[in-house]
């Protein structure tokens, strides 16, 4: 009988230890997984980590430190995102950024001189476009929002503006999937490099008037697809890029005074997809009217310092 009883003892003191040893192993793999895998608002003296957060009230973020954020970063009605320039925000495989509120990003509009750039960006240290989702503005109803003197790059969709009017100023949107989708909107969208794109900006057939002045739109497969004849294209800079506009929709759409990166009407068309490309175009769509041509290309479009 002790024999037996000794036998048992053994035994549970081997299941007790090798439970204490699979413990310590389960904390040492957690203690040197990924610094990333943190829960919501972990901070540390370089670093804030955001999954899935949504702000509670107004914040201001610091620009001293880089923000990396997983899942969805959500600004509520009636909250106010304010993001200084010199931050760097990176972003998780398919992560979004969701505006209910408003968004302030980088210069305030009202300062003359460009303050340091905001740098919005993939974790990932060789990114491809649309790896992160970008910003969505959610029908919020609002034009209080803007951003100025930010790099965007790396997103599905650099800007979703859905109903709404943030300003997007002295910024540049590079390597997207799309860098700014218009639904909705009057945005002023002025100064900006919107270069390596796949679509540079698409609009969509509302009536409402965005205004796309003095912007460098080059180098992108598609610079302008147009589905909202009322927008305002002037004094850009629409050259390099495979197509620089597309038309979409059956009305002509009026296009003056931009600098194609030709003054021959026969290399402009070939830079516009519209009624002329019969063997292109499956619907009926209309002319883009892109005269007055301008014979020299805008100095002063683009970012300014």
């Amino acid at each position: 009988m002790l024999t037996y009883c000794n036998k048992e003892i053994k035994i549970l003191n081997r299941r007790f230890y090798c439970n204490i040893l699979l413990l310590c192993c389960m904390l040492i793999i957690i203690g040197c997984g990924d610094s990333t895998s943190v829960t919501d608002g972990s901070e540390t003296d370089n670093e804030v980590i955001l999954r899935d957060y949504k702000l509670s009230g107004d914040e201001t973020w610091d620009f001293e430190k880089t923000y990396i954020v997983h899942g969805t970063l959500e600004i509520p009605t009636e909250v106010v995102l304010e993001i200084p320039p010199g931050t760097v925000v990176k972003f998780g495989n398919n992560a979004q950024v969701r505006v209910r509120g408003k968004l302030k990003i980088g210069t305030p509009l009202f300062q003359e001189v460009l303050d340091e750039l905001v740098l919005l960006t993939s974790i990932n240290d060789n990114p491809e476009p649309g790896v992160w989702n970008g910003i969505l503005f959610d029908f919020t109803h609002g034009a209080d929002s803007f951003l100025r003197g930010v790099v965007i790059e790396f997103a599905k969709i650099g800007l979703d503006i859905k109903t709404t009017s943030p300003s997007i100023i002295d910024c540049t949107l590079r390597h997207n999937d799309t860098a700014i989708a218009l639904d909705g909107s009057d945005s002023i969208i002025q100064h900006n490099a919107i270069i390596d794109n796949n679509i540079g900006i698409r609009t969509i057939e509302r009536q409402n008037r965005p205004q796309i002045e003095r912007n460098n739109i080059t180098n992108n497969d598609t610079g302008i697809f147009c589905e909202n004849v009322q927008t305002i294209i002037q004094e850009n800079n629409l050259e390099k890029n495979n197509t620089s506009v597309w038309l979409n929709v059956k009305f002509n759409f009026g296009a003056p005074n931009n600098w194609w990166g030709s003054v021959l009407n026969e290399d402009i068309d070939k830079a516009i997809i519209d009624s002329n490309d019969t063997n292109i175009i499956t619907k009926t769509i209309g002319t883009v009217l892109y005269e007055p041509i301008s014979n020299i290309r805008f100095d002063e479009a683009g970012p300014r310092e």
